[in-house]
């Protein structure tokens, strides 16, 4: 289930990535984005500090690392959309 869980968050961010990076910069789904990026990286956490095997553990990483970068994403979307 772990496995499973990790595989989406990083499937589910890399699209987001990908999206809002294709797209102009706007603030559509924002409540969306902002709840799927913080539950995925509270989950990721949550996953990276059980640490039951190594497997589990990188793909912790990876999801973490999409994570940072799609709120740093959505932090600079609100930006350029406010100012």
């Amino acid at each position: 289930m772990r496995y499973l869980l990790l595989i989406l968050f990083i499937l589910f961010n890399t699209i987001a990535i990908v999206v809002t990076m294709t797209q102009p910069l706007t603030v559509s789904y924002f409540s969306l984005r902002v709840m799927f990026v913080g539950l995925s990286f509270v989950l990721t956490i949550f996953f990276l500090l059980l640490r039951k095997s190594k497997v589990t553990t990188y793909l912790s990483i990876l999801s973490l690392i999409l994570s940072i970068v799609h709120m740093a994403l959505i932090a600079h979307s609100t930006y350029i959309y406010l100012y």
